[in-house]
């Protein structure tokens, strides 16, 4: 591929595309990306992680980057540690769905992600793979939108795999919150937010604040919630082990995430050279 440094912005997800298998920040990732900053290329670091979850991000808090969290929910600027837009879910939309979800899937668990990144949940939903405890336990979804903004709803069943739980949960949710997921599991797990919501939008409305032109943007994803970013940049690039939501949609592939795929990917449209003493170092210090 030819040199194409006129990208103006970067956009990559985080697990399973940016970060390794660790959850740690690869030095040639690291590299590339700090080469694009000094190009003047905007960084964004899309993720479904809540707020609290962004410890990996720290080493760019110095450069011109911003954090898409919770799937479009929440916009953060990471230089000045603040939100650039929250979008609330819709209280009356939301508790009507998950009446309709616990119908369908009687097993359901339902956690909720806030605007400062605690979290609320159900007794049937398990506490997160972080270990830090819910602010908010409550029976009802209804209790737990009243005690804070809340921006994502998740949902999981012990009883039904990722696959079989979308399907079962598509018509009870409709059009009435933006559903997907992240990560397949035998006990499925998937995510909402509000209607419209999701990283694609989120990117399109910093692109439009900035006034850059989509196919000025490169953007890298893994799973079928970043199927949204990737259809909202010019350059869009699936990891070479993506979900085959996305390997099938016919992206370029960008290489594996264990192999700082993204990275490499960058330097190329940049046309810059691969560092030799970065490629003997594995991973970004902690």
């Amino acid at each position: 591929m030819p040199a194409l440094p006129a990208i103006d912005v970067v956009a990559t997800d985080l697990d399973g595309t940016f970060l390794g298998a660790d959850g740690r920040v690869s030095a040639l990732n690291a590299y590339a990306m700090r080469c694009a900053a000094r190009r003047g290329v905007r960084l964004v670091f899309a993720t479904g992680r809540p707020l609290r979850w962004l410890q990996p991000l720290q080493p760019f808090r110095p450069l011109d980057a911003y954090a898409i969290a919770s799937n479009g929910a929440i916009v953060w600027s990471l230089a000045r540690g603040e939100a650039v837009a929250v979008h609330p879910l819709p209280v009356d939309a939301t508790v009507a769905v998950a009446a309709a979800l616990l119908t369908a899937v009687p097993d359901a668990g339902f956690a909720v992600e806030y605007a400062d990144g605690t979290w609320g949940r159900t007794p049937a939903y398990p506490i997160r793979g972080d270990m830090v405890e819910q602010s908010v336990l409550a029976t009802e979804v209804a209790s737990l939108l009243a005690a804070d903004t809340a921006v994502k709803l998740l949902l999981v069943s012990p009883s039904r795999p990722t696959a079989d739980l979308l399907a079962v949960a598509r018509p009870a949710v409709r059009e009435r919150l933006s559903l997907t997921y992240s990560m397949v599991r035998s006990a499925g797990l998937l995510e909402m937010c509000g209607p419209g919501v999701d990283k694609g939008t989120a990117l399109r409305d910093l692109l439009a604040a900035w006034e850059v032109r989509p196919e000025r943007v490169a953007a890298f994803g893994d799973m079928p919630n970043d199927l949204p970013l990737l259809h909202a940049a010019g350059f869009p690039f699936a990891m070479s082990d993506a979900d085959p939501s996305l390997l099938g949609a016919g992206f370029p592939l960008a290489g594996d995430h264990d192999d700082s795929g993204v990275g490499r990917r960058v330097l190329e449209l940049l046309g810059e050279p691969l560092p030799d003493d970065i490629l003997r170092d594995t991973t970004e210090p902690r």
